[in-house]
């Protein structure tokens, strides 16, 4: 497979596109309580803990710049490392099968299309199959496209939005303790898949990778805080009765002949999940390429990823006890930790104890 680069802007912008298409399928459920200003706290909270989770990444990335964590572990633990490709293979179709099961719960439970919501779902994974064949170039200049229009609908939304803000609706941070803190903190780790993308993307990208991610931190931060504070503002605790108040906050917004803005929400989260499937599919064409002896031919992840990611999320939303396995935070977060933190780390430590163990030999 030809060797490819995108810059760092391109990525953690690609990054930030698929960090929205989470944030706008929070629920209450999901973050702990009623109160959401609560739920900013937890994401800068989570963010604070994801410069501590990439530290691993970083480390082997300055060991290994031109290997992502699964050619590495392959090379550097022979047979030992094999299921460390297969292990990040399996986290991406997790966690993209349940993002994707999420959009199919909404457009059932809230939108009801009178066409076929499993169609849509085939849908987008078609057309993320497609940009992950073409190439992570492709992807990354539609996510430059998509993040152009993400901040143009967005800021219409919020923009008018702002003008229901409520500061009565606001509610008095820790009321109840820190437990929905603390759910938040967990949930935000746990649906945060850039970690397993760094580890696996960042040899094919160039320029300053550390104060991209910074930015990328730092910018979702304010987007999502920015979010949560008008819903918390608008919607006050009607938005803990929504299944997606995110939606929610959207549908009451107006615009004399455009009526609501409700398709602007649906639209920016489809393009979004787009690029979200896309990048982590590449990322599986990789798995497969570091466990291949000649990784020149490694489409057939990207295939088998996309066929795999169709099944979790059509089982995901239409099957109940698969839906609460699969979307129980705390089993989420593990894998999140494990992928970001846990498996660059053996990763990272193998390959150092094996330096030092084979330098005596060279010397003798």
């Amino acid at each position: 497979m030809a060797k490819r680069k995108i810059s760092a802007a391109q990525f953690f912008i690609s990054m930030f596109v698929s960090r929205v298409v989470v944030t706008i399928a929070l629920n209450g459920r999901y973050t702990g309580g009623e109160n959401m200003l609560e739920s900013i706290v937890s994401y800068v909270l989570a963010m604070g803990l994801g410069f501590l989770i990439a530290l691993p990444i970083w480390g082997l990335q300055k060991r290994r710049p031109q290997w992502d964590v699964a050619r590495a572990a392959v090379e550097d633990m022979g047979a030992l490392g094999k299921p460390v490709p297969l292990l990040y293979f399996l986290y991406f179709v997790v966690v993209n099968g349940t993002s994707l099961a999420l959009f199919q719960l909404f457009l059932m439970d809230t939108i009801n299309p009178a066409f076929s919501a499993a169609l849509v779902t085939t849908a987008l994974v078609g057309a993320a199959l497609y940009g992950a064949l073409r190439g992570i170039e492709t992807v990354a200049r539609c996510a430059a496209c998509v993040f152009v229009l993400l901040l143009l609908g967005c800021g219409l939304v919020f923009g008018i939005v702002a003008w229901r803000f409520s500061a009565e609706n606001l509610e008095p941070l820790f009321y109840n303790g820190f437990h929905q803190t603390y759910e938040g903190v967990l949930l935000f780790i746990a649906r945060t898949s850039v970690f397993a993308d760094m580890a696996m993307l960042l040899p094919m990208v160039k320029g300053r990778k550390g104060l991209g991610f910074a930015c990328w931190a730092g910018g979702t931060a304010l987007f999502v805080g920015l979010l949560l504070f008008l819903v918390a503002g608008c919607l006050g605790r009607y938005a803990y009765t929504q299944n997606f108040p995110v939606y929610a906050l959207a549908a009451i917004t107006q615009v004399r002949s455009m009526q609501r803005l409700d398709a602007v929400f649906t639209g920016v989260w489809m393009m979004g999940l787009v690029v979200k499937l896309a990048f982590d599919m590449y990322g599986c064409r990789l798995c497969l390429a570091a466990l291949k002896s000649s990784p020149d031919d490694s489409r057939g992840g990207a295939w088998a990823a996309a066929l795999l990611i169709l099944a979790v999320a059509l089982c995901t939303a239409l099957l109940p006890p698969v839906r609460a396995v699969l979307l129980d935070t705390r089993l989420l977060c593990i894998c999140t930790v494990a992928a970001g933190f846990l498996l660059p780390l053996l990763v990272l430590v193998s390959g150092l104890f094996r330096k030092k163990t084979k330098a005596p030999e060279d010397g003798a």
